[in-house]
């Protein structure tokens, strides 16, 4: 019998629109022969599932949708939300207490790396390279004189939760960090002032196999842009991926064992994708993510395909390693 798939998609944050791209990607080449898909929609105003015969609100006491008077329960759920609440922890802890089996890491895995500056503090604690930063609650913690006196010039200005570039600033004199910082507030509850990494932008996909984190391909990314901000992610003319990357060998080899071990570390599931910068021989983290994008044109299904698996292999490995 065809399992049921629930994935889920949309979010409370300004993510949703990549989640729905990710998500109807999934529900394209998901393996019809072998998995019976239904899109759930979550947003702030309602929880519902999308049938054949219009849309069916989600019971919250046990994610039952009903179809044709008939009740309905995924067997398990794809998590393709990017951001809140589906790569922060919250819809990982809903789905634990109702007893539903994810994709994703768990609550303490998706909760930390979600958080920037934890994220950066546990890496640094387990010997891995990171950018300096500071990390401000408010536009009243700002503190210009700090900011010069412990960090060099550039900068990068970013809420600590959150992805896809979304509220991000280069900040190349002191007198544009205020307004970079009231920009990443007016995204997210606090705010990272991070030190500039030169160097080479690669990343790195990782999937959960029966035989442990299985590293995909690495790819090099390249923008025109002044740094690899939302529209160079999702405006493709101004961005060029290159997979493989086309880096030494064993500086190739290096960055895949690297993220093995970072996903093993923190305990990462399905597929993570990690993102350096690399520095002559040396690879500094800048993010872990936990639900990354699974659009047409997203960097793990480039790094998949150029390994020779499939859009329809790679969604169906994510589920297997699941269940």
């Amino acid at each position: 019998m065809k399992k049921k798939v629930g994935i889920v998609c949309g979010g409370f944050s300004g993510e949703a629109a990549v989640s729905m791209k990710s998500a109807n990607m999934i529900f394209e080449h998901i393996d019809k022969e072998r998995f019976d898909p239904t899109l759930i929609v979550i947003s702030p105003d309602s929880w519902y599932a999308v049938t054949p015969f219009g849309e069916s609100l989600i019971d919250k006491n046990d994610f039952s949708y009903t179809v044709e008077n008939k009740k309905i329960i995924p067997d398990l759920c794809f998590i393709i939300i990017h951001g809140t609440p589906g790569e922060d922890g919250k819809l990982q802890g809903y789905f634990d207490m109702i007893g539903m089996p994810y994709t994703s890491g768990g609550v303490m895995n998706t909760s930390i790396t979600f958080n920037k500056i934890f994220t950066t503090r546990v890496l640094n604690k387990m010997g891995f390279n990171c950018a300096s930063g500071i990390l401000l609650e408010s536009l009243a913690d700002l503190d210009e004189e700090a900011v010069e006196r412990e960090l060099k010039m550039p900068l990068f200005v970013k809420p600590n939760e959150g992805g896809s570039s979304l509220g991000v600033s280069k900040v190349k004199t002191i007198g544009e960090l205020k307004s970079a910082v009231e920009l990443a507030l007016s995204k997210g509850g606090s705010v990272l002032i991070e030190e500039f990494l030169a160097g080479r932008e690669v990343t790195c996909g990782v999937l959960d196999t029966k035989n442990g984190p299985k590293a995909l391909h690495i790819t090099e990314i390249t923008t025109r842009k002044e740094f690899f901000d939302y529209a160079a992610k999702y405006e493709y003319d101004q961005t060029e991926e290159i997979t493989p990357a086309q880096i030494p060998a064993h500086l190739y080899e290096k960055c895949q064992r690297l993220s093995e071990q970072i996903y093993k570390l923190f305990n990462c599931k399905g597929v993570s994708r990690i993102d350096y910068k690399m520095n002559g021989e040396a690879f500094y983290v800048i993010e872990i993510n936990t639900v990354p994008g699974m659009t047409d044109k997203s960097l793990v299904p480039q790094q998949a395909e150029a390994m020779g698996i499939s859009k329809t292999e790679l969604i169906s490995m994510i589920i297997d390693a699941t269940v």
